[in-house]
């Protein structure tokens, strides 16, 4: 679309922006700083294998934009002027209004602008000369590079790609904003690093990429619902460590940037001078942008990396790091990406504020911030922007031979390309070698590329504590190639297997034998799953960590043949705004499962080739299982079970489970963050960085068997695990009467729970609608109650549903235990039926004198579903609850326990 079609809709983009919304704004003056209005800050992250290659000369295509611009500046000062005469005219008859006179002179003000930068664009603006001094060593100036406001002359508007990073950064630190200061007033900071590579902002324009798909516009709606089904855990990778910024801010002092030639920013606007930088094998820079107006600004990645390699940009204050491609790395080559750096008025930060539609702002803004003299037009209104090229020059950082995390797409053995993050462990020297973990990701969530991440599966942690790192897209999700197949052995399992090999060739990886490198892998969800699979299918792998995994999809999802449908809808919607290629039987499953409640069998039988099932029994590496007591995905028995194979097996095992999951931990955590993060670095020192050998007496031999958290916060550990028969003690038991119980779905059953829709949907609440049976507590201790209850209910009764659903209530909180709900199966014909079944399972106190109510309740939104109705009479019910004995030799955790610290 030509210049002067853009023109031609300028009242259109203007109506859509809220122009009209100006008088509501109480007459405050557009366009000035406002404190309220900052822009939320987060990650942005750019992920591409090649940029459009340019399309005739640069100098053919400069003197064909000039003549078609100088065509539209000419007709615009044609209506300008009839506006301006038209207006004279009318003064004499009817005043003119403050508004559009102010309106007249910022269209000629726009006008004036447009002139300005198609001059400069042609003229050039002054360099910046960026000077830099290593570490105690005399000063040396680098090679002048040219830094030059690019102007924003594009043919084609876009609309980034989908955020692969949807965490929130803290605002920037203040070592940051005093850094950014001297750039602008001219103070140069001592460095302390490698010299500086500096990015140069060229004036020959690029053509913009085309849109991308709908659906990112839409991405940020369902930013939480990956954060969700990644799994409320304290082992998830922390997006974003507060720690990053500040060491990035740090880093602002290991190279210097020089004040901006006065010839530059006489012209007002946005004026940029990127610095790139490496530290500790990171390449990280600024993208050093100051505004003349002093508004805030925003950043975004628009122009994908050159060569395939990644960007994390902190869209608050430009601070970046960045992945390389791994050819780039070996051939000490250059990469380039392009940001768009923006003003953000307070017209933008109102339009934020609007209820939904203000989540579509900052894309849409970002698509005309990219439209020729249309930005121009409507800058007094959203603000100035430019676009600033950062040229990354791989061979000057890191000579050949220093480790640098980088990132490649590994070809899997159906062609299929997976893209694969690398990073040193801390410290790493060339020549050096340290263990890997590979840390998978959750479902819809890309492969962490923050190098500061926290938590028991940071890439932060494990580098700090001496590992090299992998994260990767999983086969299907964001950069990777081939469909998802939800963790089957056929498909993801082998792509871990290339990795492996690929690794095992890399510098820098520690082997203990010809393509066998020494390596653990941890991950929560997804990224637990794909653990299960990988260690039952390739015996190079050391250790495991899985995380709120699973044992058998069929059992987790479809829960004795009643569909998850609020948590598969999550799951689907999850993927469908994440881009992923998924196996087509998964969106039929989840369809018949939301509309009839059932699965057939063929779609059982996908959901039975994905994830461990059967390949638990062939796993010998030893393995930490972590999972959450409120998790209603994955619930308590999926580790159970996995933990009795490993056991009867022979292989190490022990299990710890913690207050979080894919549910809501809405009683005290206690100190599940560090009993997680704990165990689990003492499993992998243990049996990956000292492979089992015995140091300071085996720092994994001083982790219980089995460790816990009850609803109070209280932690207690055990030398058994709760499948062993001497665990067991005599169960609490009760029994009642029963009575009529009226089937219709949602009205007085069970949830949704306290974090409401959608989430919530999947936790369970006291239902109003419910056969109630009450537990009293025996009167002389404390009584442990860990496993899954028995449940035994005889019935009869009409109708067309196939479930009613049983809960525990805690009647001191008024909470379901767990927020688990149990669908009980049911054959309403108005015959007499039993059945017994094992609830889910939970850990719980039943302290002295405390009651709990099993509850039998006709609906429950976790398997919602609108065909259940009917009625059923309930003339028995007998409730047996599990109790840790005397043989488990149950002790609330010591001190020492809890602070096992890794060596």
């Amino acid at each position: 679309m030509g210049a002067a079609k853009y023109v031609g809709r300028v009242g259109g983009l203007a109506v859509a922006l809220g122009v009209g919304s100006a008088v509501v704004l109480g007459g405050q003056v557009l366009g000035t700083p406002v404190a309220s209005a900052s822009p939320g800050s987060g990650d942005t992250s750019s992920e591409s294998a090649s940029t459009p290659a340019d399309k005739g000369p640069a100098k053919d295509r400069h003197y064909a934009r000039s003549s078609r611009q100088a065509a539209v500046r000419a007709a615009i000062k044609e209506r300008v002027a009839k506006a301006g005469e038209s207006g004279r005219h009318r003064v004499s008859s009817t005043p003119k209004s403050d508004a559009v006179e102010t309106f007249a002179d910022r269209i000629s003000d726009a006008q004036a602008k447009i002139e300005a930068r198609m001059t400069r664009q042609v003229a050039g603006s002054a360099p910046v000369i960026v000077e830099d001094t290593e570490i105690a060593g005399p000063a040396k100036a680098t090679p002048a590079v040219a830094v030059t406001p690019r102007v924003l002359s594009l043919v084609t508007p876009k609309l980034p790609r989908p955020l692969r990073d949807h965490a929130k950064d803290p605002e920037p630190a203040a070592a940051e904003e005093s850094t950014l200061a001297g750039a602008e007033t001219g103070a140069v900071d001592a460095p302390a690093a490698p010299p500086a590579v500096i990015a140069t902002a060229k004036t020959e324009p690029t053509p913009a990429p085309a849109l991308a798909p709908v659906q990112s516009l839409i991405a940020n709606v369902v930013n939480d619902i990956a954060t969700t089904l990644a799994g409320n855990s304290p082992t998830a990778p922390t997006p974003d460590s507060p720690a990053e910024w500040v060491l990035l801010a740090a880093a602002r002092r290991e190279f210097s940037t020089a004040a901006v030639a006065p010839s530059v920013t006489a012209t007002g606007g946005i004026t940029a001078a990127p610095s790139v930088g490496i530290t500790d094998g990171i390449i990280h820079g600024v993208t050093g942008a100051t505004s003349t107006s002093g508004l805030p600004l925003t950043y975004t990645v628009i122009g994908d990396p050159s060569a395939g390699g990644k960007v994390r940009l902190n869209s608050a204050n430009g601070s970046f790091t960045f992945l390389p491609y791994a050819t780039v790395v070996d051939s000490g080559g250059t990469e380039k990406f392009t940001v768009l750096v923006a003003e953000t008025t307070a017209f933008d930060a109102a339009l934020q504020q609007i209820p939904i539609v203000g989540m579509f702002v900052p894309q849409v803004l970002v698509i005309v911030h990219q439209m020729p003299v249309v930005n121009d037009l409507l800058a007094p209104l959203i603000g100035e922007a430019e676009l600033v090229d950062v040229n990354v020059d791989v061979g000057a950082l890191a000579p050949a031979g220093t480790p640098v995390a980088y990132t490649y797409k590994v070809t899997s053995f159906d062609g299929a390309e997976i893209s694969m993050n690398w990073f040193p462990a801390s410290g790493l020297q060339a020549g050096g070698e340290a263990p890997t973990i590979f840390s998978g990701a959750g479902l819809s969530s890309a492969g962490d590329t923050n190098p500061y991440s926290g938590g028991a599966t940071g890439v932060g942690t494990f580098r700090d504590a001496g590992y090299n790192v992998i994260t990767w897209d999983s086969r299907g999700e964001h950069a990777s190639g081939g469909i998802l197949q939800l963790d089957s052995p056929f498909y993801e399992g082998r792509d871990v297997s290339a990795m492996i090999d690929y690794v095992a060739k890399r510098p820098g990886t520690q082997l203990d034998g010809a393509n066998d490198p020494r390596m653990g892998m941890v991950g929560p969800s997804y990224g637990g799953g794909i653990q299960w699979v990988a260690a039952g299918t390739d015996n190079r792998i050391d250790a495991i960590v899985p995380t709120i995994s699973w044992n058998s999809l069929n059992s987790s999802l479809y829960p004795n043949e009643a569909f998850k449908t609020s948590y598969a809808a999550l799951l689907l919607l999850s993927l469908v705004t994440s881009g992923a290629n998924i196996n087509n039987q998964l969106y039929a499953g989840i369809f018949t499962g939301a509309l009839l409640g059932v699965l057939t069998p063929e779609q059982q039988a996908v959901l039975a080739s994905s994830g461990p099932t059967a390949l638990v029994n062939k796993i010998t590496a030893p393995t930490l299982i972590i999972q959450g007591t409120v998790d209603v995905l994955f619930p308590l028995q999926q580790a159970i079970d996995n933990a009795q194979i490993l056991d009867a097996n022979g292989v190490p095992v022990k299990m710890v489970w913690f207050c979080g999951g894919h549910g809501n931990c809405e009683t005290p955590a206690g100190d599940s963050t560090e009993m997680v993060e704990t165990a689990t670095l003492s499993w992998l020192d243990t049996y990956v960085k000292h492979k089992g050998e015995n140091v300071d007496g085996g720092l994994a031999e001083t982790l219980p068997k089995f460790q816990w958290i009850d609803q109070n916060g209280e932690h207690y550990t055990s030398d058994l695990l709760p499948s062993d028969p001497d665990f067991a003690g005599a169960p609490v038991t009760a029994s009642g009467g029963g009575g009529l119980l009226g089937i219709v779905p949602v009205l007085g059953g069970s949830g949704p729970g306290s974090a409401g829709i959608p989430f919530g949907l999947g936790d369970g609440t006291k239902a109003t609608n419910a056969v109630n049976v009450t537990v009293t507590a025996p009167s002389d201790t404390a009584t442990q109650i860990v496993g899954a209850p028995e449940l035994t209910m005889t019935y009869s009764g009409v109708g067309t549903s196939r479930h009613v659903y049983a809960q525990i209530v805690d009647d001191q909180t008024g909470k379901v235990i767990g927020n688990v709900v149990t669908p009980i199966p049911v054959t309403l014909d108005g015959k007499e039926h039993t059945v017994t079944i094992p609830m889910e399972a939970v850990a719980y106190t039943l302290e002295p004198g405390h009651t709990a109510t099993v509850q039998i309740t006709s609906s429950a939104t976790p398997f919602l579903n609108f065909t259940q109705f009917g009625a059923i009479n309930i003339s028995g019910i007998e409730v047996a609850l599990p109790t840790a004995g005397p043989g488990a030799n149950v002790q609330p955790a010591t001190a020492d326990e809890q602070e096992v610290v890794s060596v």
